[in-house]
């Protein structure tokens, strides 16, 4: 008798912890959470854009893309410069990093010293270096933020909304790549970087504009697309082992 009882018992445990895994549609959706919804909203948007800024400001301050191009295209032996590709990208980027406060790279024409950038050279460099410096900080706290609020809701045994957060950070992340390369493709990298900003003025025969062309935008779109893929799935495998328990993500 004891042994029946037993059994019933362990009938009904069974059955009301299978009832619970069988949610309905309208006890599930009394039991959300809009705070939740919101948190894996913010981490679906701001984790792959905060990648994409980042990897973009690597690739943006990084001497080698530069150098690649700028040998490529011959500007230097069109302009007569005695300098060498990797002395004009280390330059560019040095000032970029904040590491030099101005352009004082030189050459030598007709046995004299000459700058190689000239005065709207460094002024339009340096509305560009702000610009990247403005776009570093909130690239950041957008990834801090999200990282946080991923932490926050696994810590509230939220899986379900971390389930949905991945999965939409995924379209997110390949719809901001596919935007980097049709603005590399259909956009010169100079008309990118100097003209959407106020106040930049070349002079005939600067430097600078002529050193972000040719296959340049598109290489760096690449590079951007290449290390943020990188970075965005050894995050996405950290994550996804917080996130789901013996069943895959889209079970």
């Amino acid at each position: 008798m004891k042994s029946y009882r037993t059994n019933q018992q362990i009938r009904r445990n069974i059955k009301s912890e299978f009832s619970a895994r069988k949610e309905s549609p309208a006890a599930a959706a009394a039991n959300a959470d809009p705070v939740f919804h919101v948190f894996a909203a913010l981490v679906a948007i701001l984790l792959p854009l905060a990648l994409v800024a980042l990897a973009a400001g690597i690739v943006f301050r990084m001497p080698d893309f530069l150098a690649f191009e700028i040998d490529r295209n011959g500007i230097l032996v069109e302009q007569g410069l005695d300098t060498t590709p990797n002395e004009i990208a280390n330059e560019i980027t040095d000032y970029l990093r904040h590491r030099k406060d101005g352009l004082d790279l030189t050459t030598v024409i007709a046995r004299k010293d000459v700058p190689v950038f000239s005065f709207m050279d460094e002024v339009n460099l340096s509305k560009v270096r702000d610009l990247l410096d403005k776009a570093l900080y909130p690239s950041i706290i957008a990834f801090v933020l999200s990282i946080v609020l991923f932490l926050v809701t696994r810590l509230a045994e939220r899986r379900r909304y971390l389930k949905y957060a991945l999965r939409t950070s995924i379209v997110i992340y390949i719809c901001a790549v596919c935007v980097v390369l049709a603005i590399a493709l259909y956009y010169p990298f100079r008309d990118i970087v100097f003209a959407w900003q106020p106040g930049v003025v070349f002079s005939a025969g600067d430097l600078l504009p002529q050193l972000y062309g040719g296959f340049y935008p598109l290489l760096s779109a690449g590079m951007v697309s290449l290390i943020s893929f990188i970075i965005y799935i050894a995050l996405y495998s950290i994550m996804i082992r917080f996130t789901v328990e013996k069943e895959t993500l889209f079970r």
